[in-house]
C-alpha cells in the first residue's frame, strides 16, 4: 500500500515538472521573437533615415548647382552687355575725329608807327611794342560763317586787348586796337586788314573767312603803307 502511494506521488511530481518546463518554454519564446522583431524594425528605420538624408543631400547639391549655373549665366550676360559700351564710345570718338576742324591765323601789328614816331601823339608810345607786334601769328578755330571781325574780336578778348569799332554805312569800321586809334600817327593813319596778303573790298565784318586763311590787321601811317 505504501509502495503504491509512493509510485503515485512520484508520477504526479514528474508530471508537474514536465508541464511546468513546457509552460516556461512557451512564455519565453514570444519575448525572443519580440526582441528580434524590434531589432529588425530599428535597423529598417535607420536605413530609411539614411536613405532620406542621402536623398535630401542630393537634392540640396542639385539646387546649389542650379543656382551656380544661373549666377554664371547672369554674370556672362552682364559682361556681354557691359562690353558693348566701349564699342559705342570708340565709335563716337572715331566720329568726332573725322569731323573737319576750321582754323585760321591772325596777326596784329603796328610796325609802321615805329617808323613814324615823330608823328605819334604824345603819351601813345607806351602802347607801341618795340618790335611792332601786338599779337604774333596765332591759330584760331572758328565755326562756319565766321568773319574776319569775329576772329579779331575773339583774339582781343582772349589777350585782354582794348578794341574799339563803330558801325558805318559800309559795315563795321575798326577805329582802335590796343589804345592806338585812327589819326594817332598822322592824318592818314589808321587800321586796315588783309587776308592771305590781299586787301579785301568789303568791311571785315562782312568778309567770311575760310579754313586756313591768314588774317593780318595792320596799323598804317599813310596810304602807301
Amino acid at each position: 500500500m505504501k509502495k503504491s502511494l509512493l509510485i503515485i506521488l512520484s508520477a504526479v511530481l514528474l508530471f508537474s515538472l514536465f508541464f511546468g518546463c513546457a509552460a516556461q518554454n512557451e512564455n519565453t519564446q514570444p519575448d525572443s521573437e519580440t526582441s528580434v522583431s524590434s531589432a529588425i524594425e530599428t535597423k529598417t528605420t535607420e536605413k530609411t533615415t539614411k536613405e532620406e538624408t542621402t536623398v535630401s543631400t542630393t537634392e540640396q547639391t542639385t539646387t546649389e548647382e542650379s543656382k551656380t549655373e544661373e549666377s554664371t549665366t547672369e554674370k556672362s550676360t552682364t559682361k556681354k552687355e557691359g562690353s558693348s559700351k566701349p564699342e559705342t564710345t570708340a565709335a563716337s570718338t572715331k566720329k568726332q575725329h573725322t569731323q573737319v576742324e576750321n582754323f585760321c591765323f591772325i596777326t596784329i601789328e603796328c610796325n609802321a608807327i615805329n617808323e613814324n614816331l615823330d608823328k605819334l601823339k604824345d603819351g601813345h608810345a607806351k602802347y607801341v611794342p618795340k618790335d611792332g607786334i601786338i599779337v604774333s601769328k596765332t591759330k584760331c578755330t572758328f565755326n562756319k560763317g565766321a568773319t574776319a571781325y569775329d576772329i579779331l574780336e575773339k583774339i582781343c578778348e582772349i589777350k585782354g586787348i582794348r578794341l574799339t569799332a563803330r558801325e558805318t554805312a559800309y559795315g563795321v569800321y575798326v577805329s582802335g586796337i590796343n589804345n592806338l586809334d585812327e589819326f594817332d600817327c598822322g592824318r592818314e593813319s589808321g587800321w586796315t586788314y588783309r587776308v592771305n596778303s590781299a586787301l579785301p573790298s568789303k568791311s571785315c565784318d562782312k568778309y567770311e573767312i575760310s579754313s586756313g586763311d591768314d588774317i593780318v590787321f595792320r596799323f598804317v601811317c599813310s596810304s602807301t603803307d
